[in-house]
């Protein structure tokens, strides 16, 4: 039996008016989870977001609107990730009730992917099949559902495992890595490298495109499900395939 068929890929976009979400509506902000923890007693989510921004104003705009929230209850912590691409992190507690993240608590979510934009929570969430309809359910209690989409999932193709790889493979990343072959520009040749570890220019090329293969088809994943929340729902969507 594959166990694979129980669980299910949901794709929901949902606009939340008691949310501090819609401020997305306003600011030129881009925002995903990084951590998002329930905690009952005393009640509220742990969460800490990273907040794309073109410009330093827009994430200075969001965080004073921000703070005034009533659904954001303290902000604990503000970080500058990287500044030239206007990437900044928050750390703060949020209520608990009528949220999106205490309503997928109460699921057996094994995976979870967000972005919120445009007013919009847009969400990848993996659940076991037979909580599919009662999430949407509800879902609809505490906002509009724009798109919910249902498909099959695979769990092993939700995660990079570092079980992919063989010892050698691993041990030839490893040591590419840190010799800088993949700086730009390269510190160290693939013959030099390949003398390095005792074997052959060959045979490191074919163990780099082995590793590389199997590591550029899971990072595709990542890829794919970025693409799909940045797709806005009421627009007509193009496929390469």
């Amino acid at each position: 039996m594959d166990l694979n068929l129980n669980f299910v890929t949901i794709a929901f976009w949902i606009e939340h008016e008691n949310c501090w979400s819609k401020l997305t509506t306003e600011h030129n902000v881009i925002i995903r989870t990084i951590i998002a923890k329930p905690k009952r007693n005393p009640d509220f989510i742990f969460g800490m977001d990273e907040i794309k921004v073109e410009r330093l104003e827009n994430f200075k705009s969001f965080l004073k609107a921000f703070k005034r929230e009533k659904t954001v209850l303290e902000l604990l912590g503000i970080s500058e990730v990287n500044k030239r691409k206007g990437i900044y992190r928050v750390t703060f507690k949020e209520k608990y009730d009528n949220m999106i993240m205490s309503t997928l608590n109460n699921y057996l979510v094994f995976y979870m992917k967000d972005l919120v934009m445009d007013g919009v929570e847009r969400f990848i969430v993996v659940l076991p099949r037979d909580e599919a309809d009662l999430l949407k359910k509800d879902l609809e209690r505490i906002g509009d559902i724009k798109y919910f989409k249902v498909k099959p999932a695979k769990l092993e193709e939700l995660q990079i495992s570092p079980f992919d790889l063989t010892d050698r493979e691993r041990e030839v990343i490893y040591n590419a890595i840190n010799k800088g072959f993949y700086e730009i520009p390269r510190k160290i040749g693939l013959e030099d490298l390949a003398y390095s570890m005792g074997i052959t220019k060959p045979t490191m090329e074919e163990y780099l495109r082995k590793a590389e293969n199997k590591v550029m088809k899971r990072m595709y994943k990542e890829v794919e499900e970025f693409t799909d929340l940045l797709w806005s729902y009421d627009k007509p969507r193009t496929d390469l395939s």
